[in-house]
């Protein structure tokens, strides 16, 4: 099977894979009648494979255990967090010395909506901290079970991952050290590339961090009082994100407002980017939390 072939297949939970996947391809190929297989024909095995990815997952469907279903609910409401984590730190770059372009008498209600920002992260955060500290029992029951060898590589890589974020940093920090002002804030090509290197490691690493912590979490036990107890974390998680996607849409349209002049250039357009991202992320992350607190309910103890 050629490697195009066996990727358009990733998309399909392994174990389906190992069961249907040469079957699958061969009636594929069969029904294209060549060796290339028709963009269609790609995209529609892609599509189904995702509907399979979700099905099993408990994301869709009601034909797996509720105890799967309300996990799967949890481990998007985590991954939801993490992009919101992302476009966070986006908006912290992007509102730098917002204060010092807004005139004094049209700071009112910027402040108030920066600081519902900060205050519904730090409440999610904690709800996040929460939930991790719950699972520590359980997760030390599966590493004494010998359960390290079954997740070591997600967390390795994410190790990795952070340990050349970190590398990276301390160069770029370095570096700024060494540099004029201006030069830091634009004039200087190559130390910009340099930044957005480190925002890509940044990213790469919480993304990595996520996986590994999806990759744990599939395969814990975890009691039905734990689950219910996660999932009303999760419904908390969910409804600081709705609070600071509001906030930050309202900090946005007030500095707007009030300081034309500060989002001029690239700004508008990384301010909408962030947003978008901000209401994918809280959509997603309602979705999951409705769905686990649902779902927790029939859990039988």
């Amino acid at each position: 099977m050629s490697r195009s072939k066996r990727l358009i297949l990733l998309t399909y939970p392994a174990a389906w894979r190992e069961r249907y996947g040469d079957e699958l391809m061969s009636v594929i190929e069969a029904e294209s009648g060549s060796e290339e297989i028709p963009w269609r024909v790609r995209l529609d095995v892609i599509s189904a494979g995702i509907t399979v990815r979700l099905r099993s997952s408990g994301l869709v469907a009601d034909d797996v255990p509720p105890e799967s279903r309300a996990r799967a609910g949890l481990l998007l409401v985590l991954s939801a967090w993490a992009a919101i984590v992302v476009a966070g730190v986006g908006l912290q770059e992007t509102s730098e010395h917002w204060q010092s372009v807004t005139p004094a008498s049209e700071r009112t209600v910027p402040a108030a909506a920066f600081g519902g920002v900060l205050a519904a992260a730090a409440i999610g955060s904690a709800a996040v901290l929460i939930g991790i500290l719950l699972t520590a029992g359980p997760l030390f029951a599966f590493l004494r079970s010998g359960g390290w060898h079954r997740v070591r590589r997600p967390v390795i890589r994410a190790a990795c991952f952070t340990l050349v974020t970190g590398i990276v940093l301390a160069a770029v920090v370095l570096w700024a050290h060494q540099l004029p002002a201006g030069e830091r804030n634009g004039s200087n090509v190559l130390f910009e590339v340099a930044y957005l290197v480190l925002a890509g490691c940044v990213v790469s690493s919480i993304a990595a961090w996520t996986l590994a912590a999806v990759a744990v979490a599939r395969r814990l036990d975890l009691t039905p009082v734990i689950l219910h107890r996660e999932a009303w974390l999760a419904v908390t998680v969910s409804l600081t994100m709705v609070a600071i996607t509001g906030a930050t849409t309202i900090w946005w349209i007030a500095v707007a407002d009030a300081a034309p002049g500060f989002l001029a250039g690239d700004l508008p357009l990384t301010m909408l980017v962030l947003v978008a991202t901000m209401l994918a992320a809280t959509s997603a992350a309602v979705t999951g939390a409705v769905r686990s607190l649902r779902t927790s309910r029939l859990i039988e103890p």
